[in-house]
């Protein structure tokens, strides 16, 4: 470490500091304000694959990374046991597999807004049922919303725990990296969240809010 700082030194405190604030886009928190946004798009694919893609454009999230409000909720949106979205439309023989959440990083998530999508895998009898897909994954978000985790405390503070508890073994249990790929995840980190935070900002859940 010494013998790094030494290089780095070296290398970086030649570089200007024009004392300017990190630039921010803050301000501009409505970028697909448009009616091209609330649209069916009709893509025909180069693989023979049926799939329906649910965008929702949110305001920006980065301030509760400490929270995840967006982890936690595509963590409901893509269970698959009883009573979940797929667990139904598996039974309809209309889905194989359903995945929803939001990358956390750039396009996804930044100043300006949050990404949140849902992509459903459909077999060829749900291609041709697409619209009661759709209309089976907005009633389910329709119930999370009108429940909410304020109004059900006990069970959200336990699914919140839950997933506490599952991140934190993946992040303590978690294999090896590059460490080039590491210094570089951690260089990124260090734009995005406080001091303490850098090794686990974008892993663990640290505050359970209910009204976030």
């Amino acid at each position: 470490l010494d013998t790094l700082e030494k290089w780095v030194k070296e290398i970086f405190s030649h570089i200007p500091n024009n004392g300017l604030p990190k630039p921010s886009f803050g301000h501009l928190t409505q970028p697909f304000d448009t009616p091209e946004f609330h649209k069916l798009y009709r893509v025909v694919p180069i693989r023979k694959v049926h799939s329906l893609n649910i965008t929702w454009a949110l305001p920006p999230q980065a301030q509760y990374y400490r929270v995840k409000p967006l982890h936690y909720i595509s963590w409901l949106v893509g269970h698959e046991g009883k009573g979940s979205v797929l667990s139904f439309l598996r039974k309809k023989f209309w889905a194989l597999a359903l995945y929803g959440g939001n990358g956390e990083t750039g396009f996804e998530q930044n100043s300006t807004y949050s990404i949140f999508s849902i992509s459903v895998t459909l077999t060829d009898e749900g291609y041709k049922h697409f619209y009661e897909v759709a209309h089976v994954v907005f009633q389910y978000v329709k119930m999370l919303q009108k429940r909410g985790p304020d109004k059900r405390q006990v069970i959200a503070t336990t699914i919140w725990e839950e997933i506490q508890k599952i991140e934190a073994n993946e992040f303590h249990y978690q294999e090896q990296t590059d460490p080039v790929d590491y210094v570089e995840s951690l260089c990124e980190n260090m734009q995005l969240f406080q001091k303490e935070d850098f090794l686990t900002g974008d892993q663990l859940l640290f505050e359970y809010k209910p009204e976030v």
